[in-house]
């Protein structure tokens, strides 16, 4: 890690004077830095290394570690020692096929239950995303955390508290959020950003006409294509 990592990191302390266990905070903090890239996939986190930078002893660093790699940021390596997960596309693929089946059901629902008011509210959200993507300027995250709040809104309108739960658990895991969500990885190009508009346009039209059967059909089409963009950069 750099000395400007080094400075993020220290900028982050006094650890002393938060509530959790010094191993906590120093875990949350080493996460932060994962996800913000400052901590590359396959990295080894040398513990004396980090005991200093932490002003922290080893044994609070490796009790840090612990709790990453229960979080699944880390894994250990045989001979080697932990390092930051390697992405696995493998893993990633998993993720998308469960989430695809998923956003399917929670579409389907919509389509079948939603309010007149659930679906404007979701078809208003669907214009937003598409006058975002036909602005070439548009970063490729803040298409993503519209695309992203499309699909919360789905789920959680759906009505079942667990397909939401399970969702965002999905969402939520480690590998997921440092190797996709973090890079933004499905929506690179302006080209890309406006193939997933007119996925989702073409959703929204299944669920405002109350086909179930198009709405589940589409919605997983939206991720595997999502999926077959991000492929290409894993």
């Amino acid at each position: 890690m750099s000395n400007r990592q080094t400075s993020s990191a220290n900028e982050r302390l006094p650890l002393g004077r938060a509530t959790k266990s010094l191993p906590e905070q120093v875990a949350d903090q080493l996460a932060e830095m994962i996800h913000g890239g400052e901590c590359e996939p396959g990295e080894r986190l040398k513990e004396e290394m980090l005991a200093e930078r932490f002003a922290v002893s080893r044994t609070t660093i490796r009790e840090a570690i612990n709790a990453l790699e229960r979080r699944g940021m880390i894994e250990r390596m045989p001979r080697y020692g932990a390092r930051v997960k390697v992405i696995d596309a493998a893993e990633v693929e998993e993720i998308f096929g469960i989430r695809a089946q998923l956003l399917g059901l929670a579409a389907r629902m919509v389509a079948e239950k939603g309010s007149d008011a659930t679906l404007a509210r979701f078809a208003g959200h669907i214009e937003r995303l598409c006058q975002l993507a036909e602005k070439e300027s548009t970063a490729p995250a803040a298409y993503a955390k519209a695309s992203i709040e499309a699909q919360h809104l789905l789920v959680s309108d759906a009505g079942w508290k667990q397909l939401s739960t399970i969702y965002e658990g999905l969402s939520s895991q480690a590998l997921w959020r440092i190797s996709v969500r973090g890079k933004s990885l499905s929506f690179k190009t302006v080209q890309r950003r406006r193939e997933s508009a007119a996925d989702w346009q073409r959703i929204c039209e299944a669920v405002l006409a109350r086909d179930p059967d198009q709405a589940e059909l589409r919605a997983k089409a939206l991720l595997h294509a999502s999926y077959l963009a991000a492929r290409e950069w894993l």
